[in-house]
C-alpha cells in the first residue's frame, strides 16, 4: 500500500507536467477570512493543510472546492444576514488544469462574492467528494441515520462492500471487514449505513461502531466509489484514529491518488500524518499566512507561543535538528538549556517562519534560522536576513558522512562504540561505509543505507553516533554558528 520514494517522485512529476485531465494547481485568496493576498500551490496529488486553530486550513480547503460549479459555495462560505459585510470584497483566484479547456497549458478562473452571492463565470464541473468532520460523530446523533431506527426493511437493500474497500480498510484498521455490508435506501441510495460483524459472526449496525472504525470504512468506501480524477476533500483526517492508523490512512490516500488519478486535500493537526508526506505536500496556515514545507506541529506551537522557550532556532529538517542540538550541548555554553530547535522545512520556508516569529508582537522570545549550506555560493550568495545564516557549505547529512568517510580508518574504533556497532568487526564497518559512498545514493538515505549493509541495525543510532563524532572533532565548524546565536541574544537584550 505504501508508495516507494521513486513512486512519490513520479507523482510529483505528474503534477509538475500537468499530466492530469483536471487538477487544481493553485489558489490565491484575496481578503477572504483574513487572508489578504496568500497563495497555495498544490504541488502533490495529496496535500496536507496544517496549522493552528483558526489559522485558515478550512478556508483553503473551501477555496479549492469553489473551483467547480457543482459545489455549492454556501457549504463552505455561508453568509449571515449580519456580521459578514466584509464578504463583499472576497476574491479567490484559481489556477486549473483541464484538458477540455486547454490541452497544453493551465488557465485561471476567479470566484468573487458580489451582490450577496458568489459569481463563478464559466466554471467547469468535476466530481468532488467532501468528507466532513461530522463523520466521527456517533451515528445515533446524526439526523440522516434516524431513518434506520424504525422503518420497513423492504425499503432498503443490503450490499457487500467492494473488494477495494475491504482490502484497504482492512489494512488501515488491521481488522478483517470482509463480512461487513452496506445498507442503502432504495429510493435514495445516498442514505446509507454500514453493518459490521464480530469474529463470531455476530452482526451489529453502525450505531455500535467506534468513531475511528466508522470513519475509515466510510471514507475509504466513498473514495473507492468516486470516479477517476475526482477531487477529494477531507476535514481533520486524524479524527478518531490511533496514530498508527493515521499513518496507514495517509499511505492509503497516496496509494488511492496514484491508482485513481485523484487529487486529495486534507486538513490535520497530526504530526503522524505530516511525517508520511514529502515536503512539497505540506502547507501550513498560521494567522492567515501560508508556508510550504514540512513545518512540524511542534514548530507551529512555537511560532504561536504555545511552547515557551528562552530562544528558538529553526532548521530545515530532522537531521539538522539533531545536529544542531548536539552542537548546542557541546559548544553552546549553556544555550542548550534555554534554546529549542525546530525543523520548519526547506529554504526559504524556514527563513520566512523565523521572520514571522520575530515580527509577531505577541511573542517575546527571539528566533534565528540556520539554513542548509547546499544553496551557498560565494559568488552568488543569496541574501539572508539578519536573523539567518548558512550552516556549512553543503547538505548537513553529506557534510557529516563525508567527514566520517574521509577519516574512516582513524575514527573506526570510536565509531564502533558511538554507533553501537560492537557486534561487527572494524573491517566490516569500514567496508559498509565505503559501499554507501561508492553507491552514489541520495544523501538523505546515507544512514538508512548503512543500516541495511550492517544487518539493519538502528539507523538512528548510526546517525546519532556519527553526528556526535563529527561535532566532537570539529569545534571550528561550530564556532561561527554558536557566535551567531549568541550575537542574536545580545542584540535582543540591547533592544529590550
Amino acid at each position: 500500500m505504501k508508495l516507494s520514494p521513486n513512486e512519490i517522485q513520479q507523482e510529483l512529476e505528474k503534477v509538475r507536467t500537468n499530466n492530469y485531465s483536471q487538477y487544481i494547481k493553485s489558489v490565491k485568496l484575496k481578503d477572504v477570512r483574513g487572508f489578504r493576498d496568500e497563495s497555495v500551490e498544490f504541488k502533490s496529488p495529496v496535500t496536507a493543510l496544517v496549522g493552528t486553530n483558526g489559522g485558515g486550513k478550512s478556508t483553503i480547503l473551501g477555496a479549492a472546492a469553489l473551483a467547480y460549479k457543482n459545489v455549492k459555495p454556501r457549504q463552505f462560505f455561508p453568509k449571515a444576514f449580519m456580521g459578514d459585510e466584509s464578504m463583499a470584497d472576497w476574491s479567490i483566484e484559481i489556477e486549473l488544469v483541464d484538458k477540455n479547456v486547454a490541452k497544453d497549458r493551465t488557465y485561471t478562473r476567479t470566484a468573487r462574492f458580489t451582490r450577496s452571492q458568489w459569481r463563478r463565470d464559466d466554471f467547469r464541473e468535476r466530481h468532488v467528494e467532501y468528507v466532513e468532520i461530522l463523520r466521527t460523530v456517533p451515528a445515533g446523533e446524526i439526523s440522516r441515520f434516524k431513518t434506520f431506527l424504525a422503518g420497513n426493511i423492504e425499503d432498503f437493500e443490503t450490499l457487500p462492500l467492494s473488494d477495494e474497500t475491504i482490502k484497504y480498510a482492512t489494512a488501515v484498521l488491521d481488522k478483517n471487514i470482509s463480512h461487513y455490508k452496506i445498507v442503502k435506501k432504495k429510493s435514495n441510495p445516498s442514505v446509507r449505513m454500514y453493518v459490521g460483524a464480530t469474529n463470531d459472526d455476530i452482526g451489529y449496525s453502525q450505531f455500535h461502531f467506534g468513531a475511528g472504525e466508522a470513519s475509515v470504512i466510510e471514507t475509504i468506501d466513498r473514495i473507492e466509489q468516486s470516479p477517476i480524477n475526482s477531487l477529494i476533500l477531507i476535514e481533520e483526517v486524524e479524527n478518531g484514529l490511533h496514530p498508527v492508523a493515521v499513518r496507514l490512512f495517509v499511505q492509503y490516500l497516496q496509494n488511492a491518488a496514484k491508482r485513481k488519478r485523484l487529487q486529495i486535500i486534507f486538513t490535520t493537526h497530526s504530526q503522524e500524518a505530516v511525517n508520511e508526506l514529502p515536503p512539497e505536500s505540506v502547507w501550513a496556515a498560521i494567522n492567515k499566512r501560508t508556508w510550504n514545507g514540512k513545518l512540524s506541529i511542534e514548530s507551529l506551537r512555537a511560532i504561536t507561543g504555545e511552547v515557551v522557550n528562552t530562544r528558538v532556532i529553526y532548521v530545515e529538517d530532522e537531521f539538522a535538528k539533531f545536529w544542531v542540538e548536539n552542537a548546542l550541548g557541546r559548544y553552546g555554553d549553556g544555550l542548550a538549556a534555554t534554546t529549542k530547535v525546530f525543523h520548519a522545512g526547506g529554504y526559504p520556508n524556514l527563513v520566512k517562519v523565523s521572520q514571522f516569529h520575530n515580527e509577531n508582537q505577541m511573542l517575546t522570545i527571539p528566533s534565528v534560522a540556520l539554513v542548509d549550506g547546499d544553496i551557498y555560493d560565494p559568488e552568488k550568495d543569496p541574501q539572508l536576513p539578519q536573523h539567518a545564516m548558512f550552516l556549512g557549505e553543503g547538505y548537513p547529512g553529506a557534510i557529516v558522512f563525508d567527514y566520517i568517510y574521509n577519516n574512516r580508518h582513524e575514527l573506526i574504533s570510536v565509531l564502533r562504540q558511538r554507533c553501537y556497532l560492537s557486534q561487527f568487526g572494524e573491517d566490516r564497518i569500514i567496508q559498509a561505509i565505503e559501499g554507501v559512498r561508492n553507491s552514489a545514493c541520495n544523501h538523505h538515505v546515507y544512514f538508512s543505507e548503512l543500516s541495511e549493509r550492517l544487518d539493519f541495525v538502528s539507523a538512528v543510532f548510526i546517525r546519532a553516533g556519527m553526528i556526535d563524532v563529527f561535532n566532537e572533532r570539529n569545534p571550528d565548524f561550530w564556532a561561527a554558528p554558536m557566535d551567531f546565536v549568541r550575537q542574536q541574544i545580545a542584540r535582543d537584550k540591547v533592544a529590550e
